[in-house]
């Protein structure tokens, strides 16, 4: 067990085959329905490649690809999230190479690495081809205009924020990660709070994002939402508690990496839960797995780790 802030991060192994809810690893149930669900779709999240160059981690990558590909059929994989820090230096054509392996459609997520060393606008233009691809693969899809003037730090930013619609499902990925070149201070979030930043553009998203079901917005990034050290600020945690929790009834959950660790967790004030996944570059290879059903009234989730072989 592992606590940053108040930010409790629990550890999870299981076979390779075995599903684990929330329940199961935390106490903590995603979401629960006393109406009948029918199953809609899964998903899968892989988080942290950190892929530089040729080599264990371009390996690792395509490990988890593999698993993915061979167990689409089964468990009705339709989607892949990558939540970040999938490349920078000399591994953005070495890791796009490995992720378009994937046949399934595939949302590649900005992390802090590749701003911290400079190659945002290279992240941008490497996997550009794949987000216009999502424009007819997926609902509705749509992207924040990119570059924007950066006003806290000054030039462009490349924002990397999207989202779109997957059955029942809106997805709301926000580019939190700070563009503050720091050892420290580049490894926590930022909420880029001006014009053509991420929060005007998810607040807008937020208002109209469809509400016929509750728990039918999931929000991705690749820095988790959490207050305490390493995370939000005091004013920037109660600005996103007031926004989210405007919002809880469609809520469900962030699903982000950036910690390399295993963990979920409740999010009281803001009214929404918070799963982090693993690294795939590190100790145990692994990829979160996301079952979606739903009733006539609301979208129910469950979700475990497996472990890439």
């Amino acid at each position: 067990m592992i606590r940053i802030g108040w930010f409790t991060l629990l550890a999870s192994c299981s076979a390779p085959s075995e599903r684990r809810s929330a329940i199961t690893d935390t106490g903590l149930l995603s979401v629960a329905s006393p109406e009948p669900l029918n199953h809609q779709f899964s998903f899968a999240i892989i988080a942290d490649p950190h892929i530089v160059a040729a080599g264990e981690h371009e390996a690792r990558l395509k490990k988890a690809v593999e698993w993915i590909e061979a167990n689409a059929v089964e468990l009705d994989l339709q989607l892949v999230m990558i939540l970040g820090d999938i490349c920078w230096g000399n591994g953005f054509n070495i890791a796009h190479a490995a992720l378009d392996q994937l046949t399934l459609p595939w949302v590649p997520v900005m992390g802090d690495n590749v701003i911290q060393t400079g190659g945002e606008s290279t992240f941008h233009s490497t996997f550009q081809e794949q987000i216009d691809r999502l424009a007819t693969d997926v609902e509705g899809f749509t992207m924040a205009d990119t570059p924007v003037a950066n006003p806290e730090r000054g030039g462009e930013s490349w924002l990397q924020n999207m989202a779109f619609r997957y059955g029942d499902v809106q997805f709301i990925a926000a580019d939190w990660s700070s563009r503050e070149v720091h050892p420290l201070w580049g490894e926590t979030p930022d909420l880029h709070d001006f014009e053509g930043g991420t929060w005007p553009w998810l607040t807008q998203q937020l208002a109209i994002a469809p509400t016929a079901k509750s728990n039918n917005t999931i929000l991705l990034s690749h820095m988790p939402l959490f207050e305490g050290p390493g995370g939000l600020t005091v004013d920037e945690a109660d600005a996103v508690v007031n926004l989210l929790s405007a919002h809880q009834d469609a809520l469900w959950a962030n699903l982000a990496g950036h910690l390399h660790v295993d963990s979920s967790m409740d999010w009281d004030r803001a009214g929404i839960e918070v799963h982090v996944t693993d690294a795939t570059w590190d100790d145990v290879n692994r990829v979160r797995v996301v079952d979606v059903s739903s009733s006539e009234t609301q979208v129910s989730y469950d979700h475990w780790i497996v472990d890439v072989r």
